[in-house]
């Protein structure tokens, strides 16, 4: 199968190796860029942890580090648990189910977020405090000139975030491609709801990982 993936560099080329792994033809076409916005630690806080939602999270969070490597990280994913790995941090727990049954898990009571510009809001549990504090943005590339060629030579689009999937579907609208020709498959049940309805195909991973997605295909 051709699966084409629409994420940021450098999560694309890190999707692309686990499609080829399963089996699979990878099609690159990033939609997004990520990059750093300027961001401050909030001082006088004491916290038990970090919460990443986001690998780039961590990529973008440039030379504050090393001030927060003595808090160990809450990941939400096996990917975003990795890359703070491989930045020096310590993993105290990577949740499997989302942001909202992580939180829920775990017994840390004061955590600071680092965020992306777009990101998915939810619902703490009324004992905890989190400070969110953005690290970075997705930037919208132009649009590829190859963009429906390449589209309806997939089999699948992977979908990594929400802003993604209603970003791929306005372009899919705009450039008049009928929807029921194109299968997604969602890393999450937000993220297919971002997408919209009338595809062809919609397929949910059971948990936020590419592996749990591509199973599916």
């Amino acid at each position: 199968m051709k699966l084409l993936i629409i994420r940021p560099q450098p999560g694309a080329d890190a999707t692309a190796d686990r499609v080829r792994a399963s089996g699979h033809e990878p099609l690159l076409m990033p939609l997004f860029a990520a990059e750093p916005v300027d961001w401050e630690i909030p001082g006088e806080i004491e916290y038990d942890g970090l919460l990443i939602t986001s690998a780039n999270a961590i990529r973008h969070a440039g030379d504050k580090h090393a001030a927060l490597e003595h808090l160990p990280v809450f990941a939400v994913g096996q990917n975003s648990a990795d890359v703070a790995r491989s930045f020096g941090f310590q993993i105290e727990y990577t949740g499997i189910n989302g942001v909202d049954q992580l939180l829920a898990d775990i017994e840390a009571r004061n955590l600071l977020w680092l965020a992306g510009e777009d990101r998915t809001e939810f619902q703490k549990p009324d004992d905890m405090e989190i400070s969110c504090r953005i690290v970075y943005r997705s930037a919208a590339l132009p649009n590829p000139q190859y963009f429906s060629e390449m589209l309806l030579s997939a089999d699948h689009v992977l979908l990594h975030s929400a802003r993604a999937a209603r970003h791929f579907a306005d372009l899919v609208s705009q450039q008049a491609i009928k929807k029921d020709a194109i299968s997604i498959a969602a890393l999450s049940e937000k993220i297919a709801l971002a997408a919209g309805s009338g595809w062809a195909k919609v397929f949910v991973a059971s948990m936020p990982s590419d592996d749990a997605l591509l199973s599916l295909l």
